[in-house]
């Protein structure tokens, strides 16, 4: 007994210092080679790095991609619901659940989340100018005019252009009160919203892409002399940075969600008799020029007037290429 006693007392010491050697191994490499080694990858951190990939994998598409994808599913779907007999699902009845609860509001939830996206992130890039944030929360403002006109123009061209299947009516209202059909131009204005709202969300969310560079160059301890800012307004853009990203992640999620069912819901769209080809394919191409008059020309027309929107990420840090 006193000998394995003994032997056990030997083994535990011999896994100490085995233990401590290799402690000692550890700081030696950082204090020759300088380097910090990783520390071990948490559980839930590395869950939070396959929800990020996955996000960035669907947000971070080329946008002149995008386009060309939808408009060309756009029309093939288009063409095979005027050619075939495309079976009736659940997301062919216009009451169907995302139908009902997303894409008729489907400028509301955008405009709420890419607020919020734009407020947070330009909290950090711009930081906490209030001129230089309110540049870039106008483009919302913009987009919210760009949808307003666009579909209050698509219900003047088909009143004006429209007959009623009764010739006593001459306008949509009293045609439809008298339980008859008014025959016009119905511009798919569900087309142009989920368009207009994925093209958005794409351009908004490209300051993500290089969200870890910017946290990079706060880090620079010479970053006063590199850019044109005080120590004040670092020191404030650092803290925002630390503070706000985890929730600008959690609205990356909910932004790449919304992506998925927008696109989910305008191939729904396309594929099911809602509308005709040409109202379609008109009310995408409506959406490609809301896009290009605004993200390609407004705001890269370089505004030297305060109060006027910019590009997304336009910054002091210039941190985006």
């Amino acid at each position: 007994m006193p000998k394995t006693n003994a032997s056990a007392k030997t083994s535990a010491r011999r896994q100490e210092f085995n233990r401590s050697n290799a402690q000692q191994q550890k700081t030696s490499v950082r204090k020759s080679t300088g380097l910090k080694l990783p520390e071990p990858t948490h559980v839930g951190h590395f869950i939070v790095m396959v929800i990020m990939k996955i996000c960035r994998s669907i947000l971070f598409v080329d946008t002149g991609v995008k386009i060309g994808v939808y408009l060309i599913g756009v029309m093939i779907c288009s063409i095979i619901c005027d050619l075939f007999v495309v079976p009736r699902t659940y997301m062919s009845e216009k009451h169907n659940i995302l139908n009902k609860y997303f894409v008729k509001l489907g400028w509301a939830w955008t405009l709420t989340f890419v607020t919020a996206y734009i407020i947070l992130t330009s909290l950090v890039y711009c930081c906490n100018n209030v001129a230089k944030m309110c540049q870039h929360i106008l483009r919302v403002a913009v987009g919210t005019l760009l949808w307003y006109t666009c579909t209050s123009l698509f219900l003047h061209v088909e009143s004006i252009v429209g007959v009623c299947t009764a010739n006593s009516h001459d306008n949509k209202t009293a045609c439809m009160d008298a339980g008859k059909n008014w025959l016009g131009f119905d511009i798919s204005g569900h087309v142009f919203l989920e368009m207009h709202s994925l093209l958005t969300i794409s351009e908004e969310v490209k300051t993500f892409k290089y969200w870890a560079k910017l946290g990079k160059i706060l880090e620079d301890e010479n970053l006063s002399e590199r850019r044109p800012l005080s120590e004040e307004e670092i020191g404030q853009a650092r803290m925002n940075y630390r503070t706000l990203t985890p929730y600008i992640k959690a609205i990356i999620v909910v932004l790449a969600i919304m992506m998925v069912l927008f696109e989910v819901m305008l191939f729904f769209t396309t594929i099911y008799r809602f509308h005709t080809l040409p109202q379609k394919v008109s009310a995408s191409f409506v959406a490609v020029g809301c896009w290009f008059l605004s993200y390609q020309i407004l705001y890269k027309s370089g505004n030297p007037f305060p109060f006027m929107p910019v590009s997304p990420g336009v910054s002091p840090l210039q941190f985006m290429k």
